[in-house]
């Protein structure tokens, strides 16, 4: 059953069981000084993999210590390396294979007033308030901490790693020519705007052994923002990236200048799989592995999507936290015992605006994030 879902697929070195990746969600599982991997996030992620899923993507962590907010892991520092080993350990322990998103955050760090907050040109926020846009040594220095970063997570075991691009974080932003607006070598035409991402994903892929593998993701297009990023500019970055080591494209979509945030997390009004039709083309137009993501709660239409040629892997996400033995229940054809996921957004999303969370969570399934206490 699901015979595409379920067949394996080998990127570089690493072969995954089936087609299925669990990507990166922040879940505010994090302790000592407040960016390190804890019992509880390593017990969350252990689960998904005696569940079956064929990759799971950890959270995005900081490569940057002066912009690394609390809240969210970091490699920005080797004391993060063994926290991070013994993530990865238990997770192959478990059968599973793990991969690190690395992330600068641009304006999302500002979760955290003690945490940098990095732009490429200036922004006003308010008629009071403008953030000056980076220099160009602090540009160097965190192509440099990207390449660290991934020194550290191949030192952790990890399997893979994934250079963060989408969501208005700071490859997003300099990418972008709605967001972009320096006059230097790293703005203006759309060759500059590529040149810091593609410094970063040189930098990542230098500090990796050959034969680990590079995921991207990235945004299909920039919505209802002016100037802002086309379907045909991705493709053409996304061809530099192939060039420079990057191995798999994840497609995503949104920004949280403009409406477009509701993209990011696709809730139950807004169809299933918006990011497959972009994300086939992209596919055929740079002929590289890609993996689209966006409400693809069921395996009979992850299956559909592979079956017609339009993908290589299938982003899973929110239906590992319903269900944390999807793959194996699907696998086995027991389809009615899955917990599906509907698209509410209650947990998986709110909590990431509501401090009074502790964690991630999930309206059809209470155990997430509490796989110990309320092990049945």
């Amino acid at each position: 059953m699901f015979e595409r879902l379920f067949s394996p697929i080998r990127i570089r070195d690493m072969e995954l069981e089936n087609r299925v990746v669990m990507t990166g969600m922040g879940t505010r599982m994090v302790g000592g000084d407040g960016r390190e991997v804890t019992d509880r996030l390593i017990r969350y992620h252990v689960e998904r993999a005696r569940g079956g899923v064929g990759l799971n993507t950890v959270e995005v962590c900081s490569v940057d210590a002066a912009s690394a907010p609390k809240g969210f892991l970091a490699l920005s520092d080797d004391k993060y390396i063994p926290g991070m080993k013994k993530l990865a350990d238990a997770v192959h322990e478990a059968g599973g294979k793990i991969c690190p998103q690395l992330w600068q955050g641009s304006l999302a760090v500002g979760s955290d007033p003690d945490a940098e907050i990095l732009v490429a040109s200036k922004m006003r926020l308010s008629r009071k308030v403008s953030i000056k846009g980076m220099s160009k040594e602090r540009i160097h220095s965190i192509v440099k901490a990207y390449g660290e970063a991934a020194r550290r997570a191949a030192q952790a075991g990890m399997d893979a790693v994934e250079f963060h691009a989408a969501h208005t974080y700071l490859p997003h932003v300099f990418l972008s020519g709605g967001i972009n607006h320096r006059t230097d070598e790293y703005g203006g035409s759309f060759e500059n705007r590529c040149r810091f991402p593609l410094e970063c994903i040189r930098a990542i892929r230098q500090n990796i052994p050959e034969g680990m593998p590079l995921f991207m993701r990235i945004v299909c297009h920039d919505d209802y923002l002016e100037n802002g990023l086309t379907e045909g500019e991705v493709i053409e970055f996304c061809k530099l990236a192939g060039r420079e080591g990057v191995d798999v494209l994840n497609i995503s979509r949104g920004n949280f200048l403009t409406r477009a945030q509701i993209y990011e997390i696709p809730p139950i009004d807004l169809p299933k799989g918006i990011n497959v039709g972009p994300a086939s083309r992209i596919r055929k137009e740079t002929g590289m592995l890609t993996m689209p993501s966006g409400r693809i709660n069921t395996p009979g239409f992850a299956e559909e999507i592979l079956e017609e040629d339009k993908a290589d892997l299938i982003a899973m996400s929110r239906a590992q936290l319903a269900d944390p033995y999807f793959c194996k229940k699907a696998k086995e054809g027991k389809l009615a015992q899955i917990n599906y996921c509907v698209g509410c957004d209650q947990g998986c999303y709110d909590y990431f605006i509501n401090p009074e969370k502790d964690h991630i969570s999930c309206m059809r399934n209470p155990a997430v994030g509490e796989e110990e206490e309320l092990k049945v």
